[in-house]
């Protein structure tokens, strides 16, 4: 007689319910994936129509007869003015704009869709202004110089880069504080449009520093064991200190020399980082040097909780890279500019002694 083989119901029960988990895993990972990327989505479709983050691309779009707003989205496409005609067509009904005249009309992906749309209806397109930030400018400095140029104003130039949220990887862990973006505003020279929505402007200083911050100046950050944030401090310090460009190595050098001596130099005291609090004066007082401030490196340990000025290339690349030597002091020499360098207390003490007496002089 054949034997009657035994069902184990909990067995069953068991992979049923596993079965069940597994199924629910699945739907809740594909819910995440879903909206991670309409995330995505949401966020490259936003950049192309505010231009927040795009590489310049000036196209020559020359109409022979009338074209729709349809036809016109396909055009901008295609000359890679825009990435997404269907996006720019929507935007077109939304505006209320049916069609486009015949003419030639020179257009820009750095514009945003309301200024094509603006330069193709024959709109006064806004002059456009060449503005030039020196290397070791302030945030603040920056803000008054784009409104000497009517880029935009002082007060919303400041406001934006304390608040807006940008995404752009060197900013990677930098805390939304006053002041985040000082030292990330890349010194160069720069075309924007009169009244220039600030977001697009700010856009443009931080896109430059995302380009010009190598990958191998990354990789030599990571293999120094620092940071980005770290570097920007730094290169802040030695653009703000070092008045020759044969010193910015050697002053790095100084300040890691006492950051690596914790025990010994538990304080920078740095003049540039207070005089970033007190206005940049030609000399602190002894009641400066008192002043309870995150910035004053006479009384806080470390580095400063931003950066200084904005650092131009090289003094990024001194912080990155300083000059291996046994300094722990320097002190200004009125004369010519530089510094005297010392590696002990007695030996400063003296050389500031000596550069008192040539400013007497003087």
């Amino acid at each position: 007689m054949a034997k009657k083989r035994r069902i184990n119901h909990a067995g069953f029960a068991f992979m049923s319910a596993t079965t069940g988990l597994l199924k629910s895993i699945a739907y809740v990972l594909l819910i995440v994936g879903i909206a991670l990327a309409l995330s995505a989505m949401a966020i490259t479709v936003a950049n192309d129509v505010f231009a927040l983050v795009k590489q310049e691309n000036i196209v020559t779009v020359e109409l022979e007869y009338e074209v729709t707003s349809e036809e016109m989205a396909q055009i901008l496409e295609e000359n890679g003015v825009i990435e997404y005609a269907p996006v720019f067509r929507l935007f077109t009904v939304l505006k209320n704009v049916q069609g486009f005249k015949e003419g030639k009309y020179e257009l820009n992906s750095t514009m945003d869709y309301g200024q094509i749309i603006d330069t193709l209806r024959g709109k006064k397109v806004r002059n456009i202004v060449k503005v030039t930030i020196p290397e070791g400018y302030t945030m603040v400095q920056i803000a008054e110089l784009m409104e000497e140029n009517n880029v935009c104003s002082a007060s919303e130039f400041i406001l934006t880069c304390n608040t807006y949220d940008f995404s752009h990887t060197v900013l990677e862990g930098v805390p939304m504080v006053e002041n985040r973006l000082e030292g990330y505003l890349f010194p160069d020279t720069y075309e924007f449009y009169e009244g220039e929505n600030t977001v697009s402007v700010v856009n443009k200083l931080l896109n430059n520093f995302e380009k010009r911050y190598t990958k191998a100046m990354r990789n030599l950050t990571a293999k120094n064991e620092k940071t980005i944030a770290e570097i920007v401090v730094l290169a802040s310090l030695i653009e703000r200190e070092a008045m020759w460009e044969s010193e910015r190595t050697m002053i790095s050098g100084v300040i890691y020399n006492r950051l690596n001596s914790p025990e010994l130099f538990p304080k920078l005291q740095i003049d540039a980082t207070l005089m970033y609090v007190t206005g940049h004066k030609d000399a602190l007082t002894a009641e400066d040097l008192l002043m309870d401030s995150p910035y004053n490196t006479y009384l806080y340990e470390g580095l400063p909780p931003t950066a200084i000025c904005n650092p131009g290339l090289n003094a990024l690349l001194a912080a990155i890279s300083p000059e291996q030597n046994e300094y722990y002091y320097y002190v200004a020499d009125p004369e010519t500019g530089g510094h005297v360098f010392s590696k002990t207390l007695e030996e400063h003490n003296a050389a500031v002694a000596e550069m008192k007496k040539k400013y007497n002089n003087n």
